[in-house]
């Protein structure tokens, strides 16, 4: 009998904790939007935040079977509650790294977001990212939550990370109207279009969204910023290590070209627009990785334009003739450009596992080391001076690049090889840093307010190969916003002093649109002063950013009526002198 009522008692004290549990404990968050009810999962930060997650959220229609190669349609509303708990799956592409498999059902975006309700009457304001990786990786499971929620919604910000479709299904290109272009960009245009609709439901305000993009994320958001279909959407623009002016984001030549070769392998050639379309759609995603695995083994090309795939210029995403006009036209914006100051590391140097060894590109160990004045010049010759850009000038172009870059004494150090520092700022000026202070400076002269960063700190972004270019590689700036992307990052005492500041930098941008440290404000750009933040141990406000490159890149671009960092020909006509 006593064994029985000690039973009953235990029984009784056990439903009365696990009721007292359910009380204690919250409750995952649910928000009603427009189009459906959303279950999220709560998560505390390491400094006592509350933060609510939402992942996987469908933002358009799944782009398969008659969806493919084309644009994005408006998601189906739901009428039970959506279980937000796991990471889309990646968009499918070729890319033996990351292990992007054959999923097209892939545009999908994660909400993180205080648990609080916000001062504001119109609630928080809203990062809205664009992740990077050349157009052909990436994926929203590779920026996780917890170091986003840490650095940024713990500022009182709302973060909106989105996918988009990559390779061939974002960017094929052709000159079969039949396809539309740049998918990829109209992906993110959809999702920025959907987060307006339902940023409210999550206490945010949708008058104050700034678009945000890494790498190719930051070309991504450079362009989406100068489409009249995203003029409404957005607040300020925040690009980071990327440029629409860079050749690399705009010029499609290469997307023409390698479109090309898969439709003639893939077995679709030879037919008229609408059996193109219909064919194309009929292959099954191996059928494409099959063609691209040979291609994109090293990632990169050996070319300036160093991407497989890239957006274009078709009057439809972005109704103008040129960049320059586009900027003209876009509304003006509060718009903060940033670059790590000596991006092209990550390129230079190979890094196994991610980037293999090519002959001008991702150079093994005994290279760096050795990289001599022949070596630099073997480039010089075979990347950047060819016929069908110089013709007949080749041999002058080369010899002023070369004088050019060997010039730099003032920038040897003996514990580096020179010859190699020079190449990898050759490429850091192509691809990055020339596009970046161009658009900085067209920006500014449109009347947007503009200011410009300068990531200054070292941080190892890789921990697989010995550095042996001195600088911050492409990649440092959002490893200290976001943390390690790839691995778990170990900051120094001054390391983590720096990812403090620039945190603080960039929250504030988000924020009310002018980007400060403490007592420390950055200028906005004007036509008679550049001046910048150098992002260090020390922030300093500074003037004058690389003004020798610029000047040397426009005065090859007017001398050759060809611009190497762009990939136009013109004669120009735009006055962007520092």
């Amino acid at each position: 009998m006593e064994t029985k009522m000690w039973q009953q008692f235990l029984l009784i004290i056990t439903f009365a904790i696990l009721f007292l549990k359910s009380f204690c404990e919250p409750t995952n968050p649910i928000v009603k939007t427009p189009y459906g009810p959303i279950e999220g999962f709560n998560y505390n930060t390491v400094s006592g935040n509350d933060v609510e997650i939402f992942l996987g959220i469908p933002f358009a229609s799944p782009p398969v079977e008659d969806l493919r190669f084309e644009k994005p349609q408006s998601p189906q509303n739901w009428t039970k509650t959506l279980r937000a708990k796991e990471f889309p799956k990646a968009c499918a592409t070729y890319d033996k790294f990351m292990g992007h498999a054959n999923n097209e059902d892939c545009l999908y975006l994660n909400i993180y977001k205080p648990k609080n309700v916000s001062n504001d009457i119109n609630g928080f304001p809203i990062m809205f990212f664009v992740h990077g990786g050349g157009f052909i990786i990436g994926d929203t499971r590779l920026y996780g939550y917890k170091n986003i929620s840490d650095n940024i919604v713990s500022q009182g910000i709302i973060v909106v990370v989105i996918q988009y479709r990559l390779g061939p299904f974002g960017f094929f290109s052709s000159n079969d109207s039949s396809i539309p272009a740049n998918l990829g960009l109209w992906d993110q245009l959809e999702a920025l279009k959907f987060t307006n609709k339902i940023i409210e439901s999550f206490n945010g305000d949708k008058s104050r969204i700034t678009i945000v993009g890494v790498s190719a994320g930051a070309g991504s958001v450079s362009l989406l910023g100068l489409s009249e279909h995203a003029y409404d959407l957005y607040s300020q623009i925040l690009p980071m290590s990327g440029s629409s002016l860079s050749q690399w984001a705009t010029n499609s030549k290469v997307s023409t070209i390698l479109s090309e070769k898969i439709v003639d392998q893939i077995g679709c050639d030879n037919k008229n627009s609408t059996e193109l379309k219909e064919c194309l759609k009929s292959k099954n995603v191996s059928e494409f990785h099959e063609i691209l695995k040979p291609i994109m083994q090293f990632n990169l090309r050996e070319d300036i334009n160093i991407v497989q795939f890239s957006p274009k210029m078709d009057k439809d995403f972005i109704n103008s003739n040129t960049l320059e006009e586009a900027i003209a036209k876009a509304p003006k914006k509060p718009i903060l450009i940033g670059v790590c100051n000596q991006e092209a590391i990550l390129y230079s140097t190979a890094m196994p596992g991610f980037m293999l060894p090519s002959h001008y590109f991702n150079l093994p160990p005994e290279r760096a080391v050795n990289y001599s004045h022949v070596d630099f010049e073997e480039f010089v010759r075979v990347i950047l001076a060819k016929e069908k850009y110089f013709e007949n000038q080749i041999e002058e172009f080369t010899k002023e690049v070369i004088k050019f870059y060997l010039n730099q004494t003032d920038e040897k150090d003996p514990n580096f090889n020179f010859f190699f520092e020079q190449y990898t700022s050759l490429m850091s000026d192509l691809n990055f840093n020339v596009p970046a202070l161009r658009e900085a400076i067209l920006k500014a002269k449109n009347k947007n307010p503009t200011y410009f960063y300068v990531f200054d700190y070292n941080v190892d972004i890789s921990d697989i190969t010995p550095k042996y270019a001195r600088g911050s590689s492409h990649g440092a700036d959002i490893i200290n916003l976001f943390g390690g992307l790839y691995k778990e990052i170990k900051f120094d005492s001054n390391g983590r002093s720096v990812q403090q500041k620039f945190v603080e930098l960039i929250g504030n941008f988000i924020k009310n649109g002018k980007p400060s440290i403490g007592s420390i404000t950055v200028p906005s750009i004007t036509q008679d002063n550049f001046k910048y933040l150098q992002i260090n141990a020390k922030p300093t406000v500074k003037k004058g950013l690389w003004k020798n490159r610029l000047d040397f890149w426009n005065y090859i671009r007017g001398k050759y009526e060809y611009d190497l960092p762009s990939g136009i020909y013109h004669k120009s006509e735009i006055n962007d002198k520092l």
